[in-house]
């Protein structure tokens, strides 16, 4: 799975960024390294990666903007990695597109374990048949096999892996009440790490889908909320 994947790592600690260079490495992805937000760009013009590993305190960019960069052009994997632990600090890393967040100090085994199931995520073209059937909803045509939602004059929505994991979900129970745990539970058991054990995260991730699928217009949503409850698709 990993003989042929590239990873960037933009860490501006030497020691830090060295000690994951090294145990990624002999683990036989493709590493390539930035101390700084200008290194992280010219390395990005050079190379296809297909994860990137983002510290947030740089000494000439916030990694907050440059992951928000990064999402609205690339479906690349994206982890950030920062010693800043506050749950609302996590939130923010969701809410502009990272698919995990990793707090320092970290064990290089969990940093392993969560770079694979990205990486695994990103690249998924599912295994299920039923899973793999097209659905239609709205403007939109979702094409599970290639892991595309598409508008139907041809604009593609660039959903993250989590996001499409979600909306798939969603959109195979049209009209059931889906509460937040049910969802939590969906994303976690098709190998979703950014998920938090608190229904925030779910709630994140469904304001991105409504953000990204243009679904604004609250008497007539794709997604409707339940108060109290959780959510129904509604395929309008």
């Amino acid at each position: 799975m990993n003989e042929a994947k590239r990873i960037l790592i933009v860490e501006d600690d030497p020691g830090v960024r060295d000690m994951m260079v090294s145990y990624l490495g002999a683990q036989g992805f493709e590493v390539h390294a930035a101390a700084s937000g200008r290194d992280m760009q010219n390395i990005l013009e050079q190379v296809s990666v297909d994860l990137l590993l983002l510290d947030l305190n740089l000494p000439d960019a916030d990694g907050l903007d440059l992951a928000r960069s990064v999402r609205a052009r690339s479906n690349m994997g994206v982890i950030i990695v920062s010693s800043r632990t506050a749950p609302e600090e996590r939130a923010s890393g969701l809410e502009i597109g990272a698919d995990d967040y990793i707090t320092k100090p970290f064990y290089p085994r969990e940093m392993l374990a969560r770079v694979k199931n990205v990486i695994e995520r990103t690249a998924r073209d599912g295994e299920n048949p039923l899973s793999n059937q097209p659905a239609a909803f709205g403007e939109w045509i979702m094409d599970r096999t290639n892991r595309l939602v598409m508008r139907t004059d041809g604009t593609e929505a660039k959903l993250t892996p989590a996001e499409f994991d979600l909306l798939s979900y969603m959109a195979s129970r049209p009209g059931q009440l889906l509460k937040r745990e049910n969802l939590h539970d969906a994303i976690v058991s098709s190998g979703g790490t950014d998920v938090t054990e608190d229904s925030r995260s779910v709630d994140i991730l469904i304001s991105r889908l409504r953000t990204k699928l243009d679904d604004n217009d609250k008497d007539h949503r794709l997604i409707e909320t339940v108060r109290g409850h959780g959510y129904r698709f509604t395929m309008a």
